[in-house]
This record gives structure tokens, C-alpha cells and sequence, in this order.
């Protein structure tokens, strides 16, 4: 598969993501609405990428696996459930999109407007 330029779109489409726990990789998870299992990496600093998939694991927007439990078997396990488990994506997609911040462009426009008027 060849580089994808129009990730909001793919992630979109899917059934089901697989991914690590960056903060904007979740981000974009979140606006995608779509389920998804989080392998976050134990290789960052303050293990911040934990912290971040706890965060969406917390409100049901998403399944953690960590890396040491992080097989084939299990992938294809826990993905096997949440997709044989339409409520439960349902569930899933609901809580993603509660969580999703998409006029974050806007909000940041506008921070930077008001600072401006101020100096």
C-alpha cells in the first residue's frame, strides 16, 4: 500500500482502526467516529502514550491493548469481538464523537485573534 494523503477520509471508511496512542492520531480517531484498538507505544517519554488511549479507554471510545500483549492472536481476537458486537461499536462511535474536537482550526483562529486585539 502506498503512503495515504487523505487519512480522515480512510479512517472514515474503515471498520475498525488499529493504531498507537499519539495525541493527534487520537484526534483524528475521535472525529473519524470509528471504533478502534490502541496499542499504545511504551517507548515515549512519561509514558504519555498510555495516558492518552487511558483517556478515550476511560469513556468507552476505545480498546487498549499494550504492547507486551500486542500478537497477532490478539489483534485478531479483540478485533473479532468489536466487530461481532454492533452495540457495542455503536457505543464506541458515540463516545468518540462526543470526545472529538473539529473546529479546533477555528477555536486556535480565533485564541490568535483575541491575543492579537490585545497587543
Amino acid at each position: 500500500m502506498e503512503y495515504i494523503y487523505d487519512m480522515p477520509t480512510w479512517m472514515a471508511a474503515a471498520d475498525l482502526i488499529i493504531g498507537r496512542a499519539g495525541a493527534s492520531t487520537l484526534n483524528e480517531i475521535a472525529a473519524s467516529g470509528t471504533p478502534c484498538i490502541i496499542v499504545p507505544s511504551p517507548n515515549v517519554t512519561d509514558n504519555h502514550q498510555e495516558k492518552n488511549a487511558r483517556v478515550l479507554a476511560d469513556r468507552g471510545a476505545a480498546q487498549i491493548i499494550h504492547e507486551a500483549d500486542c500478537t497477532g492472536q490478539a489483534l485478531f481476537r479483540e478485533a473479532q469481538v468489536l466487530l461481532n458486537d454492533p452495540a457495542r461499536c455503536r457505543a464506541m462511535r458515540r463516545a468518540l464523537l462526543n470526545l472529538a474536537v473539529v473546529d479546533s482550526a477555528e477555536r486556535i483562529y480565533g485564541a490568535i485573534l483575541e491575543l492579537a486585539k490585545q497587543n
